[in-house]
Parts: structure tokens; C-alpha cells; sequence
């Protein structure tokens, strides 16, 4: 009846990735990242009519030509996706899709644990998003005194700012929770950033540091942080907005949270975007957004961690003093923060 072949590639060719790329515009999506692999559905004339793709445990770029919508084409790319999810043993899936594919994922067992009007954020499998609350409230404080607040910080790598971010936060909550963004998409590895922040507040005694998991700045829920000024704002709004929201579901009832603290955003857009998400979102579910002005440096410019990345592809070791706590400092002088800058300066600046 419909005349169609499907299959998977791990690599896309130029004509591939060309058509996708076109098949997603029609559909407001965007093509973003590095799957590893991608389903394309063909029409008998070579069109590309359906497509989604997976990266590590995450599906995107789901688009179906709404003229073979008797085919259920969405379906079929899907089905495709979890048969390779399987095969691969991924068990824990999540989707960021738009609102009217979401009765398709639900329909194969998929959750919903976000929605704005322009985004759903599903998942399926184990461990999922319950036992991470779990886990979370497993960590709670509990306070002597209100309010309770948090911060959602990447450190890459922890900075006198960021010290002094949580220092001016805490001291104004009962309890504090700095919330590590885990997604190993930055220069140095998650388990070397969330450590460092432990080491660099153990002095604080209302202070707990806990992962992000999937559920706050991850590649799932806000891939293009990663991007910072290459990413369309447009976009980058949509993904920000969902995944503020992720957090008032997730983090805000788990931790009790009433405030989450930011610094200034000078520098880029991409975050300053997602500041104004927070500042949109926050208080419908009852939280208060409050802005620190950022720490400034011996040469009167905020501290941020992309200076600190740029002395240490220079080798300025004089700048670093100034931008760096000790803790931080001595990580870089061990064998760990060697091999870290190391891969640090073979990257070319962005």
C-alpha cells in the first residue's frame, strides 16, 4: 500500500544529513549533535519522509512528512530506535520532543515529565526519574531556620566566583543545595568538577552538593548550553524553558527548594537566555529567583570559568591565582588536573 524503505546509519553522507536537515526546518526542529545512529524512511523516488535519531540514551529530531501521516511513519522511526536501544542494552531512554508527538511516545510506554507549550520531556525505563527523586531526598537537610535554597552550577572548573556564589547564597538560606551539572560534555570530567565543589565548601556547613542526573542541563533537556554562542536563541529559549520547568518537577518538591540563586550573566547569551526562563517560570511554582553580582577579579572583569580555560591554554599562572581557590589550584598541579588541562589545550578556542 505505501511505498517505503527504512534504515538505520550510524554515519549520515552529506546528501543524508542534508535531507534531514531539511525535513526538520519543515518541522521547527533543528539538527544538533552527533547521533549515533539515525533512522531514515525513503520514499520509492529516494525522499526522505521520517526520521529521529539516538545519542547515547537520548532520541531527538523525531519529524515525519505530515503527507504520509496514514503511514505512520512516527511510529515506524520510533520502533526503530527502541529495536536499537535494545540491542544496545539501553534501558533508561529519554525524549525531548514536540507537543504533538508526545501521544506517540506515550503510546510506547514513554512518561511525561515536562511540558511548555512548545516541548514535552518524556522517558521510559529504570532508573527513571522516581528513584532519582528518591535519591535526592535521601541527601535533604534539614534546616534550623528557612529559606531553602539552591544553585545549578556546571564548574568547569570551580573558580573563586563560584565560592563565592555559594558563600553569598548559603549564608542567607538554612539549607543550601549546589546541584553539579553531571553531563560530561565539558572539559573536565564530572567526577573531577562535583568533587572539587565537596572539597571547596566543606568549610559550609548548610551546604550539600548533589548531581543534576538527566534532569537539569543535560544533552537531553538543554543540549545547546553546550553550544553556548553558536546556538540559535530561539531554540536555545525553547530547551531553557522546558528544562527550568524539569526543575520546579523534579528538584523544587524533592529538596523543598523556595529560592535558586544565579550570578550576573555578562558574558553569554545562551545562559543569559536562560535566566530570563527562570525569571518567566520560577514563581508560578513558588520559587524566587534571586541574582548575585558576580566576583570580580584584580582586574576589575567578573571571574568566570571560560577565563579560567583561556589562562590555562595560555599558561598564565598568574591570572589563574587571581580566578582560582586553592582547591582548584592544587587539582591542577596533581596527575588528574595535568592530564584535564592537557586535553584542554589541544582544543582550539571557541
Amino acid at each position: 500500500m505505501f511505498g517505503f524503505e527504512s534504515r538505520i546509519v550510524r554515519k549520515m553522507n552529506a546528501r543524508e544529513k542534508a535531507q534531514v536537515e531539511k525535513l526538520l526546518e519543515q518541522h521547527g526542529l533543528f539538527f544538533e549533535g552527533e547521533p549515533d545512529r539515525t533512522v531514515l524512511v525513503e520514499d520509492s523516488a529516494g525522499n526522505l519522509i521520517a526520521t529521529a535519531s539516538i545519542q547515547k540514551n537520548v532520541i531527538r529530531m523525531v519529524a515525519a512528512d505530515p503527507e504520509w501521516q496514514e503511514a505512520g511513519l512516527a511510529g515506524v522511526v520510533i520502533s526503530k530506535i527502541l529495536q536499537y536501544a535494545r540491542e544496545k542494552d539501553i534501558f533508561h531512554l529519554l525524549v525531548f520532543t514536540k507537543p504533538d508527538m508526545a501521544e506517540k511516545f506515550a503510546a510506547m510506554g514513554f512518561a511525561e515529565l515536562a511540558r511548555t507549550e512548545d516541548a514535552v520531556f518524556m522517558e521510559s525505563g529504570r532508573p527513571a526519574s522516581a528513584d532519582f527523586c528518591r535519591m535526592l531526598e535521601a541527601e535533604k537537610l534539614t534546616p534550623e531556620r528557612n529559606p531553602v535554597g539552591a544553585a545549578v552550577m556546571n564548574c568547569n572548573p570551580f573558580t573563586r566566583g563560584h565560592r563565592y556564589l555559594i558563600e553569598q547564597a548559603s549564608s542567607r538560606c538554612g539549607a543550601f543545595y549546589v546541584i553539579v551539572v553531571q553531563e560530561d560534555a565539558s572539559e573536565f570530567p564530572f567526577e573531577d568538577r562535583v568533587e572539587l565543589v565537596k572539597k571547596g565548601t566543606a568549610d559550609l556547613p548548610n551546604v550539600r552538593v548533589v548531581p543534576s542526573g538527566d534532569y537539569a542541563v543535560s544533552r537531553s533537556t538543554f543540549p545547546t548550553y553546550f553550544l553556548k554562542d553558536k546556538a540559535d536563541s530561539a531554540v536555545a529559549g525553547v530547551q531553557a524553558r522546558l528544562d527550568v520547568t524539569l526543575f520546579t518537577k523534579i528538584f523544587v518538591p524533592a529538596l523543598n527548594i523556595e529560592i535558586r540563586f544565579v550570578g550576573t550573566e555578562p558574558y553569554s547569551r545562551v545562559t543569559e537566555i536562560y535566566n530570563e526562563a527562570m525569571r518567566e517560570i520560577l514563581p508560578k511554582h513558588g520559587v524566587t529567583l534571586e541574582i548575585i553580582p558576580r566576583l570580580e577579579s584584580g582586574t576589575n572583569a567578573p571571574i568566570s570559568a571560560s577565563k579560567v580555560r583561556e589562562a590555562l591554554r595560555l599558561g598564565d599562572v598568574v591570572l589563574l591565582e587571581q580566578l582560582l581557590p586553592k582547591v582548584t589550584l592544587d587539582y591542577l598541579a596533581s596527575d588528574r588536573g595535568r592530564v584535564a588541562v592537557a586535553k584542554l589545550s589541544e582544543q582550539t578556542p571557541q
